[in-house]
């Protein structure tokens, strides 16, 4: 599996460099050799789902805020386009519009109306506050189609679940951090790139007859398929339009 995905991160930043010739081949910057994570930068830059900065650097060992998870997110969605994200007239969370943050205010109120954010409270969403690989793992599956109210995540143990979960999608594989630390920029590159080639969820909802022969109804969590069975939709297929890599036999 891991060999397809270095094909697979490859190919796409073939088919993507001239777009961001401006940085060098591929996604080269100024501080290349500070990033571990050298596939995963590449494939989220190529992407478009994350950004250099201006001087040619990456800074790899930079904190993710909230704000900017919830860009991330929301370009990975939008298959690396600029999508046209409006905020409603009455802002959600106090400490966003009219702030330094007030840049990530659509694509903030994009993901909360999606169920993949929420705030700190109930109106605050602390846009500058640093996003640890947990809380990033969290919004994440909520992109993947996972529901923190039928998963667990939320309440007092909503760590215990979301790392379990994201353990079992794949989330953080390779993730060389504790991830009840802030996320580096370096680390969120790997998990986005796992994301991307993690399979989507959906909820499916059953009549079934319980052991005193009465109905209820049942909602069980779905690998979401392409076409057959065997052939499970992936993140990165859906949004990017990429076939997902072969399953080891």
């Amino acid at each position: 599996m891991k060999h397809w995905k270095k094909i697979l991160s490859l190919a796409l930043c073939l088919a993507m460099a001239m777009s961001v010739m401006v940085v060098g081949a591929g996604a080269a910057f100024s501080d290349q050799e500070s990033i571990q994570n050298t596939e995963a930068v590449d494939a989220c830059v190529s992407l478009k789902i994350i950004n250099g900065y201006p001087d040619g650097t990456y800074r790899p060992e930079g904190a993710i805020t909230r704000a900017e998870m919830a860009k991330m997110i929301c370009m990975m969605l939008s298959g690396g386009k600029d999508a046209a994200l409006t905020a409603p007239d009455k802002p959600t969370f106090t400490d966003v519009r009219g702030t330094s943050a007030a840049w990530a205010e659509p694509f903030i109120e994009a993901c909360r109306v999606q169920g993949i954010v929420a705030g700190v409270s109930a109106d605050r969403f602390d846009p500058s506050g640093q996003v640890t690989g947990t809380q990033a793992a969290k919004m994440l599956l909520g992109a993947l189609g996972y529901a923190a109210d039928k998963e667990g995540f939320t309440g007092p143990l909503w760590a215990l679940s979301v790392n379990t979960a994201a353990g079992q999608a794949g989330l953080y594989e390779g993730l060389d951090q504790d991830p009840a630390q802030p996320l580096t920029r370096d680390s969120a590159a790997q998990m986005i790139w796992n994301a991307l080639n993690a399979t989507e969820v959906e909820y499916v909802t059953e009549t079934v007859t319980t052991d005193d022969g009465q109905t209820a109804t049942k909602v069980s969590r779905k690998d979401k398929v392409v076409g057959d069975p065997q052939t499970k939709l992936t993140l990165i297929r859906d949004k990017f339009g990429v076939d997902a890599p072969p399953t080891a036999q």
